[in-house]
């Protein structure tokens, strides 16, 4: 049964009729061909996006792990030091005085044996008719025990003297490091946020320029 509308059209209605159709499904085409093309952009897009939070994120790690190794380091060398400022000058002290020690048994071995041969010289009785009159060898004069006091004292403060040098020099090295160690950590702190706060910045304008791209596709 033939509907009564499509006889009573003209040549023209029918034509125009089939000029729109053939339009209606170009559209649909085009608009086939734009939905397939955002998708193959969006993935796109969502790759190279995943790429670069996973470069971040590398980055991150590697900067992470490079400052935990600046910190062991730091804490070696601080341990380090504390070696270097503690245990060596007890060492240093300990030293010094096993040497002052060494040194006053020296002296006195000296002296005992100079007069252990003055007294055996003295029993001859030609030595002792000539030493009559000096005293015996084996009383020392105070002069000489005063004398051996003040070398004692004269070397115990030339070693605390040494010792002092010691320790503030220590003192001084370890206020240098720790000062040149703050300043490379700050260094390397202020240079990891500044290449993020680049990177970051770079990805939000790549980010905004692609926006009104999309928008204008998905609303074509």
């Amino acid at each position: 049964m033939t509907d009564s509308t499509s006889i009573n059209q003209t040549p023209t209605e029918t034509l125009k009729q089939v000029i729109d159709h053939c339009l209606y499904v170009m559209d649909q085409r085009r608009s086939d061909v734009l939905q397939r093309d955002l998708r193959v952009l969006n993935q796109k897009e969502d790759r190279e996006l995943q790429h670069k939070l996973n470069m971040l994120d590398r980055q991150y790690r590697y900067t992470r792990k490079m400052l935990q190794q600046r910190r062991d380091s730091l804490v070696k060398e601080q341990s380090r030091v504390v070696m270097v400022k503690v245990c060596e000058p007890k060492a240093t002290v300990t030293i010094a005085m096993k040497d002052i020690d060494a040194e006053t048994h020296c002296t006195d071995g000296r002296r005992l044996c100079s007069s252990m041969s003055h007294h055996k010289k003295g029993s001859d009785p030609v030595e002792q008719s000539r030493s009559v009159s000096a005293p015996p060898p084996s009383v020392q004069p105070a002069g000489s025990v005063r004398r051996r006091g003040t070398i004692r004292s004269s070397l115990s403060l030339m070693q605390m003297k040494n010792i002092a040098t010691i320790d503030s020099i220590s003192e001084k090295e370890l206020a240098r490091r720790q000062q040149r160690a703050r300043e490379e950590m700050e260094k390397l702190r202020q240079f990891q946020r500044e290449t993020l706060h680049k990177r970051v910045a770079a990805f939000i304008e790549k980010l905004k320029d692609k926006t009104p791209h999309e928008i204008h596709v998905e609303s074509s």
